[in-house]
């Protein structure tokens, strides 16, 4: 949620200190949704002092002495670098009331001090009295790095503290480069200090059962897969492959778990030993997991019967210089690999890729460049091989069963939303009351109908007027704008589905009269969304050389949106996904500024994370295309589609290049009555034209098996063919 004008009172420090080089330059200079301003605030009117979450605080700060140490860190990162996950992870709010994603802080023996971006400035002015709060990306603020080095200046040989199972190893070894400049030691806590005091009411590790995904709708088996994986590590020369981001082993070993948030994934890690065949997957209480009975009532297997669990017929054994001799021929082995189920434990984990990693014949073993600094010094740097996963690549390029899944499920998604938008202007028109609170929960119900529905893909972001211009409008009900004649709409909303399908839409209305500035900055949307939706580009591209396509019918005027303007969707899987996405700015849906904006100066941010933009655009891909325009307490408008990449049929003077394109399967009409239709290109139209005429041919049969009479009409009045009005 964006912080609004009117936190600028009494008791908003400003100030300018040190500068470290982090100018506000990403991109979002000449946007209207970021509260440029905000930078430092000291002192809170009106704070409150939570007695639980004080008491952790003050019982971690005298551990300490325990561990000579000077000062700590604590982040809202989890064990797999994900931001604000479960809440037996949100350690940062169990020691402060920060109950946003985006938060690295700094405790010392006397002062706490968190940086987080501009989305969760809101959830930093919830916390406890005593702390300070950084905007980060803010101008002049200090970075994290220098705030410590001022800090700790006069301690003889301090020490800063984290844990390293819950810090990623880029940031850990920036860290450590940062504080070395000034003889800071950096120290590992294994037993991480708000695990050791948080004993008081702390949510359990949810524990949901995992269920097997059928191969009627993974269309690959989790053999096949695995065979895939290990092809891909030979080529790479890798003998060890560590998978630690979530979105991975549900998609590899055909299983799903709602255990947090809305994406259907659950904790766990594996090891996979190439030259054995042999897997280690750790999840939650395995043993009772792999006997459950399915909670998904379309499956009927056993996680232990789905993985074969002791009947692998590769026995197997490694000689020297590692060659595999097996009863059975390679070939089969390479047909059944085996999985061995252990217990979800970092210290298990970590000693399992210590052995591994250690063997003579191990040459080479692939992390994820998001592991945590645990997983990485686990591995001896000799024999470190980091980049983006096979795993990753091959989960984004979807399979054919996996696209009609796809397809099937944003149909159906998109009638829902039809259903839903009819029913709205109606009710509105007719002076019902209606706030976004309602529209937030009441599309939910029209998803239910869908066979195959499993929950929301994301928390439901809905706005109205003012409301609508925060990026992460997220209402409450005792904060919930009304829908109304006067104001624009604007909901982003989408679906997990079992049949493998991941929706992710956004729409904007109107339901009474809007104004020509309404209209202009609807149809300038617009084009931005149809002119990347018809782009025709080389293979090999990425998200960053098509992105400005997009953003140009807004510049034309001066105007930007400071988020991406599309990002990779799972197939019943993570609703942004990586390893692309689309955009020429740094900033992003979950963060209004990188990630180590002002946590470190622009020289001390030497490891880095991949750049999602770069990443080559491929066939088969899924993506969103999502431009939008937002004012602070004024207008909001997104459109919204998933989109596939598919081959695209250009005329060419040469047979050696290849073309994609994007085939539109968000299937939901626009306000026809916020389009200036003049403003247009012909080629706008037309696309716009062939557009309805799909949305109408293949939503029309559907609603009227609903016997949705009124979304029908409501449909009809917005798919008929446009022209340009005559000049006068």
């Amino acid at each position: 949620m964006l912080l609004t004008m009117d936190l600028k009172t009494s008791f908003i420090l400003w100030v300018c200190v040190c500068s470290t080089g982090f100018a506000h330059n990403y991109g979002s200079d000449c946007v209207h949704d970021i509260p440029h301003e905000i930078t430092f605030v000291q002192s809170r009117e009106n704070c409150t002092l939570n007695h639980m979450t004080w008491t952790r605080l003050k019982k971690m700060q005298d551990l300490f002495s325990n561990y000579g140490l000077d000062a700590y860190i604590v982040t809202t990162q989890d064990a797999h670098h994900q931001q604000g996950g479960s809440p037996h992870d949100r350690r940062l709010e169990a020691i402060s009331g920060f109950d946003g994603t985006i938060g690295a802080a700094v405790i010392t023996r006397n002062k706490t001090v968190i940086w987080t971006d501009g989305r969760n400035v809101d959830a930093a002015m919830r916390m406890d009295c005593g702390w300070q709060i950084y905007r980060k990306g803010a101008k002049g603020i200090p970075s994290l790095t220098s705030w410590v080095k001022a800090e700790l200046q006069n301690i003889s040989r301090p020490i800063i503290g984290a844990c390293p199972s819950l810090m990623a190893a880029v940031w850990w070894k920036n860290f450590k480069l940062s504080f070395a400049k000034n003889n800071i030691t950096m120290l590992e806590i294994e037993d991480d200090l708000v695990d050791q005091v948080w004993e008081d009411n702390r949510p359990p590790q949810i524990n949901v059962t995992i269920n097997a995904l059928p191969l009627e709708f993974a269309g690959r088996s989790w053999q096949d897969k695995m065979t895939d994986v290990h092809h891909e590590m030979a080529k790479a020369g890798v003998d060890i492959l560590v998978v630690s981001d979530l979105d991975e082993n549900p998609w590899l070993f055909n299983m799903r778990a709602f255990a947090f948030g809305f994406d259907p994934f659950f904790y766990s890690f594996a090891v996979i030993e190439r030259r054995t065949r042999i897997t280690r997957l750790y999840i939650i209480d395995h043993k009772s997991m792999l006997s459950r009975k399915p909670s998904d009532h379309e499956v009927h297997v056993t996680l232990e019967r789905h993985l074969d669990i002791g009947e692998g017929r590769c026995s197997v054994r490694v000689t020297e210089p590692g060659y595999v001799e097996s009863p059975d021929s390679a070939e089969e082995c390479v047909q059944n690999p085996v999985v061995k189920v252990g217990e979800y434990n970092m210290k298990d984990v970590v000693r399992d890729i210590t052995r591994v990693a250690s063997l003579p014949h191990t040459r080479k073993v692939w992390l994820s460049p998001y592991c945590s600094y645990a997983v990485y010094s686990a591995v001896p740097t000799d024999k470190i091989y980091q980049d983006i996963t096979p795993i990753s690549i091959l989960k984004s390029t979807k399979n054919p069963v996996e696209i009609q899944g796809m397809e099937d499920a944003n149909l159906l998604d998109s009638v829902a939303a039809i259903r839903f938008f009819a029913r709205l202007e109606k009710e509105v028109k007719q002076g019902k009351n209606w706030t976004v609170y309602d529209a937030f929960h009441e599309i939910h119900n029209y998803r239910k109908q869908i066979p195959h529905f499993r929950a929301p893909a994301f928390r439901t972001l809905t706005g109205s007027g003012p409301t609508a211009a925060p990026i992460y409008n997220m209402p409450t009900p005792e904060d919930s704008q009304p829908i109304t004649r006067e104001h624009m709409f604007m909901q982003d909303s989408g679906g997990q589905y079992l049949n493998t399908g991941t929706t992710d839409m956004t729409r904007s209305f109107h339901f009474g009269n809007p104004t020509k500035v309404e209209k202009d900055i609807y149809t300038r949307v617009l084009m931005a969304h149809i002119n990347l939706a018809e782009l025709v580009w080389p293979e090999g591209r990425t998200g960053h050389d098509i992105d400005a396509t997009a953003r140009e019918p807004l510049w034309e005027l001066g105007l930007d949106y400071s988020h991406e303007t599309g990002h990779g969707i799972g197939a019943y899987g993570g609703v942004i996904e990586g390893p692309g996405r689309i955009s020429s700015t740094f900033a992003d849906f979950i963060s209004d500024v990188p990630f180590y904006a002002s946590i470190f100066t622009e020289d001390e941010n030497i490891n880095k994370f991949p750049d999602p933009t770069e990443y080559p655009l491929r066939k088969n891909m899924f993506f969103t295309v999502e431009p939008g325009y937002y004012e602070m307490d004024n207008i909001g408008v997104r459109m919204e589609n998933v989109m596939y990449i598919t081959p695209a049929h250009v005329n060419q003077l040469s047979s050696r290049c290849k073309f994609l394109r994007f085939e539109t399967i968000t299937l939901v009409p626009y306000e026809s009555h916020l389009i200036d239709y003049n403003m247009l290109s012909h080629t706008h139209l037309d696309w716009l034209n062939e557009y309805n005429s799909r949305v109408l041919q293949k939503t029309a049969p559907i609603l009227e098996r609903f016997g949705d009479t009124d979304a029908l009409a409501w449909l009809m009045k917005r798919v008929e063919n446009v022209t340009r009005e005559p000049l006068h």
